[in-house]
């Protein structure tokens, strides 16, 4: 996931497959995803959190069951686990960040196979909300910050489930967002695209 400087307003590249990771629940849980978050740096409790409700409610057609923790988990998980580091800075609470160009976001890649390793570039994501906002409350802020995380790591789940770098037409699966994209109005996951989720969760991983 990258930043450009597509027509008026800045675009969010979402890059396909150099890391990835994520989770999700379903309505009727099937394959259970566990996401070990590593975060590498100061971050909000609060953009965790959202991030782990926005990636669920994206997700939730997918028959993934999300669970999540923070640190390596001290026994083994059911199913599949994803690594997600969490790169530089994940609050709103210091001084304000700056939009520019780079990756948001990115999955693991090795002989052509997509690895369950994600990345999300923390600060170029708190550019991204800073300027899709105008003032607010830190609160608000945080909240934002984790909505876009979690739209960020749902997209490159798809990519590490599905084993694929393609793109799609879909909210979930397009190459490219703009900040007010990852952080309001509805983002969500086709059929054709949560059938595609299920096909990849049915392979041996």
């Amino acid at each position: 996931m990258t930043l450009n400087y597509v027509r008026y307003a800045p675009c969010l590249i979402l890059s396909a497959a150099i890391f990835s990771a994520a989770p999700v629940w379903a309505s009727e849980p099937s394959t259970p995803v566990t996401a070990v978050v590593l975060p590498q740096g100061q971050y909000s409790k609060i953009a965790l959190r959202e991030m782990g409700r926005e990636a669920n409610h994206i997700l939730k057609r997918s028959g993934v069951s999300l669970r999540w923790h923070i640190g390596v988990p001290e026994r083994a998980v059911n199913g599949l686990l994803v690594v997600v580091k969490l790169v530089g800075r994940c609050d709103m609470d210091g001084s304000p960040a700056f939009l520019v160009p780079g990756p948001l976001g990115w999955a693991a890649e090795e002989d052509g196979t997509i690895l369950p390793f994600s990345d999300l570039a923390c600060d170029n994501l708190r550019g991204a909300v800073e300027s899709a906002i105008v003032g607010g409350n830190p609160l608000r802020s945080n909240l934002l910050l984790g909505r876009a995380m979690g739209r960020v790591l749902a997209h490159e789940l798809f990519h590490i489930v599905t084993d694929t770098p393609g793109h799609g037409r879909g909210d979930v699966t397009q190459a490219s967002l703009t900040p007010r994209e990852l952080t309001s109005g509805p983002f969500e996951l086709r059929p054709s695209e949560a059938t595609a989720f299920q096909t990849g969760l049915a392979r041996p991983h």
